[in-house]
């Protein structure tokens, strides 16, 4: 089946779904109501109405502890991880995701296979959720570790729709390591699910990301319109959740085909999403790259306004705890400082931030950050 010949589209779940909580509300707290709960949060996350999605997932998480429902605790938890995660609120979302993946453990074997009624393996989904948070504050291998495990549980559970949810979410995190050929593959994978099995959600992400990965590997390749056109497509559906995640990923590859302008298109796209959507996860980078982009069109006071939008990505990074967004902008800041001969200065300021790294020295932002450092010894 091919992927948009399935799904509901999202505004139509929602009203659906509002619906039954009415007729929920009429027969006085039926045993559906949670469910019915859980689908309608789901709703407005895919549509990127996460401070909606908050609270509903809130009130879920209070309801589910009072009925001692174990499997619906596992979801809300981790649904509430999710979305604290994709609002910014990273430490937070790994404490969550951290509780729900203990509750998973500890779960019957009959408790786990009713927790995948919400479309997925929970265990596998809390790692993958995991492992993004543990890149952002800046657990590089941690998470790249995570997310091997939430492949293998994935596959051992042998459920598409888990597999493809896994896959997705290994394609991102390898891309911000800097590893496209590995990103590439997750993401093919995901979209020769998503065909398979009609995953119109994750078809539209995953042909995106894809695309991304192909230009990456070989940025003279012709894939950057198959990339926009599954972007509109996926927006166009009514789908929002996790498009900055894409925007953040394409700008650089703009950047480094000398399209600046098309560049600060998708920033400013990004940056509407996060305004509208509350989807500030990649905020900071978003910054970081506007100011990149003004930096390569030259413009006349673009050092001035790109000191201002790297030193609002540093601000924003440092508040969510955002270590890996943190050196990103630490290193532009360094870079802009070392052209108008601040040296010293930059390095000075670059050095304890790289310090603070315990992991991941053989990814492309540490390695990058450390060849600036070594300017210290020429």
């Amino acid at each position: 089946m091919r992927a948009s010949a399935q799904v509901t589209a999202p505004g139509a779940t929602i009203a659906t779904f509002a619906r039954g909580r009415e007729l929920c509300a009429r027969l006085g707290d039926p045993p559906e109501y949670l469910q019915v709960m859980f689908w309608l949060a789901t709703g407005s996350v895919i549509r990127g109405e996460l401070p909606q999605a908050r609270e509903v997932t809130a009130t879920l998480l209070g309801l589910a502890e009072a009925r001692n429902d174990r499997p619906m605790l596992i979801n809300a938890i981790r649904g509430l991880g999710m979305i604290l995660l994709f609002m910014g609120h990273v430490v937070d979302a790994r404490e969550l995701t951290e509780r729900a993946i203990e509750a998973f453990g500890a779960s019957s074997e009959t408790e786990k296979l009713a927790a995948r009624a919400a479309g997925q393996d929970a265990g596998a989904a809390g790692l993958a959720l995991m492992s993004w948070a543990l890149w952002i504050l800046g657990y590089v291998d941690m998470a790249a570790a995570r997310m091997a495990a939430a492949l293998q549980r994935a596959d051992a559970v042998g459920h598409p729709h888990t597999q493809a949810y896994a896959c997705y979410y290994a394609s991102i995190l390898h891309a911000l390591r800097g590893e496209p050929a590995i990103a590439h593959r997750h993401a093919e994978r995901c979209l020769s699910l998503s065909e398979e099995y009609g995953f119109r959600h994750w078809h539209g992400l995953s042909r995106a990301i894809r695309g991304i990965c192909m230009t990456m590997l070989d940025p003279s390749a012709s894939t950057l319109e198959e990339v926009r056109g599954a972007l509109d497509h996926y927006r166009s559906a009514g789908y929002q959740l996790g498009i900055t995640a894409l925007y953040v990923l394409l700008c650089p590859i703009l950047l480094l085909r000398h399209e600046p302008e098309a560049a600060l298109e998708v920033i400013e796209q990004g940056l509407s999403a996060a305004n509208h959507n509350s989807e500030r996860i990649f905020e900071a980078e978003l910054h970081r790259l506007k100011a990149r982009a003004l930096l390569l069109c030259g413009a006349a006071g673009s050092e001035t306004h790109a000191q201002s939008l790297l030193d609002r990505a540093l601000t924003t990074a440092r508040s969510q705890h955002a270590r890996s967004l943190e050196l990103r902008a630490a290193k532009d800041l360094a870079a802009l400082w070392i052209g108008q001969g601040r040296r010293d200065e930059a390095l000075a300021f670059l050095a304890p931030i790289h310090a603070w790294f315990t992991e991941g020295f053989d990814t492309h932002d540490l390695k990058e950050a450390k060849v600036l450092l070594d300017q210290r010894q020429s």
